[in-house]
Order: C-alpha cells, then structure tokens, then sequence
C-alpha cells in the first residue's frame, strides 16, 4: 500500500515539472540551422547544397498543421514517402532522398507530430501514436495518383510504422524498412528502451496510471539508446542534442500507445504489396534478429538484405552502396507492374 501511495505521489508530482512548453514552431528549415550539422557526416552524395533543396509546405491533415519537404520530380511514374521514427524529422531523411535521386521518383518526407516543425494544437493534451498512423494514412490518400506508385520508406522505428501504415491503409504498392521491430514484444521493448527497469517495470507501472501520466512530457532520449542512433558518438551526439529530433520531448501517452498499438494485419495475413527488408549489419539498437523474427512471420512476396558495415541510421559504405542498389532494384521491379 505504501509503494502505491508513494507512486501516485510520484506521478502526481511529475505533472507538475513535466509539462511541455507551447513554444512556438518556426515555418521552415531556413530558419533554423541544426540540421545542418548532419552534413559534416555524411558522404558527399547525401549532402544538401542550394540547388537541390526541397521545396517546403504545410497540410492540415487529422487537425495537425503537418510540415513536408517535397523533393518534386515532374512526371514521376513512383512517390515515395519517407517515414521517420522517434529522434528523427522528415529533413534528417531527406538526405536518402538526394542520393537517389537518379532514381526518378518523387519524395515526400512529412515530420510526423512532436517532431520536426510540425504543429499540435494547443488543446491536444497527447498524440497517441495511432494519430501517427492516421496521418500518414491521410497523407496517401491526398498523394496517390493513378500514374504513380506509392511507396514506403520507413527508417528504424517508423519501418514499423510503414509497415502498420501499409497494412491499414491496404492499397500501397511497395513498402521499404531498415528495421521490422515489434514493440509488443519484451524482448523488443528491451532493446530500445534506456534501460530493462523502464522497459519491465517503468513502463507497465505508465500503463496502469495512464488517466494521470499520458499528458506528461519528458525528453525522448530518457527512454531511448539515443547514442546508437548511429555508430559514431559524435555523430549521435547531433542527433541528441537536435530540438527537433532526438532532443524533443515525448509523451507518456504516446510511448503507452506506441507500445500497445496493434496493426491491422498481422505479419501472417499481410498481403498488401512486396516488401523490402534492408537491415544494417552493425545495429546495436535493434538488432537483426528482432527485425527478421517478425519479417520471417510473413508470407507475401518479400526481400532481406544485410548493409554490410552499417548502423542504425546506414549512411556508412558499403552498406549505404547497398542500400541505393537493393532500393532501386526493388523499384525497378514494381514498375514492371501494371
């Protein structure tokens, strides 16, 4: 009785020191400069310069004002969207789409609620994760074109968000992942959570006070292996330390129902579209067996590939080589069907 009192305490207290700021967003990338202190990391091929910028826009979409980087392509016969997770932002992402952007698809890379310059309402005391799912979800409805393929690509966490999104959505017609890891599981829980206490005890004890906890905020990188993001610390370090990216801050709320949230279609009756599965070789965050005991659950038409020397966010060669190749295969592919 007393341990339940003091947690109720505990939790009360947190309440109060825990709430959010409602600062104000900027409108655009320009005006900000933390993400240019990615480029210094990455190969040349993956950089941004002047002249291939992406043109940016807001959508009002689910009652969030939702930010876009487009990185337009005139006729293009295939869109992809580009899907980010916990720590990242749509213009972290974009610099996949600069290095394929031989490819001839157009990119669409949304930051998702909480993070990048995406706005909540003032009154939206949570996101549930499920809003994450409904977003994307109405985002394909606005983007798909009877001329076009519709493709996602989702990175870490948001693979499986790309996954529960194809599987809700049913009508996408490829989905790309670098990570396949279910967070039902314990064992996943374990290995993308801060530590095995928040995972086998922090996070249950949330669950059962959800009615006082889900409204609280606090630094994402307090319940995640921020410093895996990448296999260079001074490169995680950027990405800790990004106020609009691993640096945000995070709902109880939303981890509660990122936890427990149960896609439409389970691995074993997914059916949708050809998946492509490009898992880093050196990913300590999640590693490949956590991504390959879901991704061996399915039966429909399906690709694994290993990028050999790469880590959670593969910017590495070879791995990064590899990534472009299997990535334009697979499209390759999905033109030849009509």
């Amino acid at each position: 009785m007393n341990f339940l009192f003091r947690s109720v305490f505990l939790i009360s207290f947190s309440f109060f020191i825990s709430c959010i700021s409602s600062t104000e967003k900027p409108d655009s990338y320009s005006k900000i400069s933390h993400w240019q202190r990615y480029q210094h990391f990455l190969p040349e091929d993956l950089r941004f310069r002047k002249q291939n910028l992406p043109t940016e826009e807001f959508q009002e979409i689910n009652g969030y004002n939702v930010h876009i980087d487009r990185y337009s392509k005139k006729e293009a016969d295939c869109k992809i969207l580009l899907i980010h997770g916990g720590g990242g932002n749509g213009r972290i992402l974009g610099t996949l789409a600069i290095g394929l952007e031989k490819l001839g698809c157009e990119w669409v890379a949304p930051d998702l609620p909480g993070f990048g310059l995406t706005k909540i309402p003032s009154n939206k005391r949570y996101v549930p994760y499920e809003d994450w799912v409904l977003v994307l979800n109405d985002l394909i409805q606005k983007e798909k074109q009877n001329h076009q393929k519709i493709i996602l690509f989702g990175l870490s966490i948001g693979g499986m968000l790309a996954y529960q999104v194809a599987a809700y959505n049913g009508e996408v017609d490829g989905l790309i992942t670098t990570t396949l890891v279910d967070p039902r599981e314990p064992e996943v829980r374990d290995a993308i959570a801060s530590n095995r206490f928040l995972s086998r005890v922090g996070m249950p004890i949330n669950s059962v006070f959800s009615f006082l906890t889900n409204g609280m905020y606090f630094p994402i990188k307090w319940f995640s292996k921020m410093e895996y993001i990448t296999n260079d610390p001074s490169f995680s370090k950027v990405f800790a330390e990004d106020p609009y990216a691993g640096g945000s801050k995070v709902s109880l709320g939303f981890l509660n129902t990122f936890l427990n949230y149960k896609p439409k279609l389970e691995p074993e009756s997914f059916q949708v579209c050809p998946v492509l599965l490009a898992h880093p070789s050196i990913d300590p965050w999640t590693p490949t067996n956590l991504s390959k005991t879901f991704f061996d659950r399915m039966n429909g038409k399906k690709e694994f590939v290993i990028l050999t020397g790469a880590g959670h966010f593969p910017y590495e060669e070879p791995g990064v080589s590899e990534l472009k190749a299997s990535i334009t295969n697979f499209v390759s592919q999905l033109r030849l069907k009509k």
